[in-house]
């Protein structure tokens, strides 16, 4: 293990690179409308974080309880055309990044750390949004398809490091979800939280931090460092 930074920097990719989420809610208001279904950005914000199947019984209710025949929908086909929807705004809008993502990601490359994206959010999203990424910069992506366990079990953070040749406990986990952290800490990699959500306390091997506003290369390492020196 260095004693100077991790072997490889694992990120989230929604949440805590890019927020998705505005472009995630007004699919889904785009695709109601049209069919006569009430569908406001307040009430598709409930929706915030829940899973893919959750998210679907719950537009397939709404829709059901409007007139809508489901029985005819392919719940699949829909959330394909949600994805697309979300996918037309990345390449419309850009990369929604959060703070200090552009100049992490660009520290990141600069040093030549190995870094991966390891997300549950659909391969197809992912694809367009890391178009907007640095060229180079990400060496591995792990979608919740390549795993049998999703987060907050550890599998994708293995696996991504497996891939990038590492081992977990040499990594530095980038996460904003409680399940996310989970995962990461279940893997053994020291894991930067950056919640945005409640909940959060303080765990061995991690750290919480505020944002990644002013994190580098450098501060990586110090966080690296404080956790593993103890």
């Amino acid at each position: 293990m260095s004693n100077v930074m991790p072997a490889a920097v694992l990120l989230d990719f929604d949440g805590t690179l890019v927020d998705t989420e505005p472009f995630w809610m007004q699919g889904e208001v785009d695709l109601l409308t049209p069919l006569g279904v009430p569908w406001t950005l307040q009430e598709a914000s409930t929706l915030s974080g829940k899973s893919k199947e959750n998210s679907i019984d719950v537009l397939f209710a709404q829709m059901a309880a409007h007139g809508v025949d489901t029985a005819n929908l392919d719940p699949e086909v829909f959330y394909e055309a949600l994805c697309q929807k979300v996918i037309d705004s990345i390449e419309r809008e850009g990369a929604p990044w959060l703070p200090g993502v552009p100049e992490l990601l660009a520290d990141l490359k600069a040093n030549a750390v190995p870094c991966g994206i390891v997300s549950s959010s659909p391969a197809s999203v992912l694809e367009a949004g890391l178009k907007q990424f640095p060229p180079g910069v990400i060496g591995v992506v792990v979608d919740g398809q390549m795993v049998s366990g999703s987060k907050p079990e550890p599998d994708a953070y293995l696996l991504a490091a497996e891939l990038l040749g590492v081992a977990p406990h040499d990594c530095i986990v980038l996460e904003d979800t409680l399940s996310g952290t989970t995962a990461g800490l279940a893997a053994g990699a020291v894991v930067v939280a950056i919640p945005r959500e409640a909940g959060f306390a303080d765990a061995p091997g991690q750290v919480i931090l505020g944002s990644l506003d002013g994190v580098g290369v450098a501060e990586l390492g110090q966080l690296f460092r404080e956790v593993r020196q103890g």
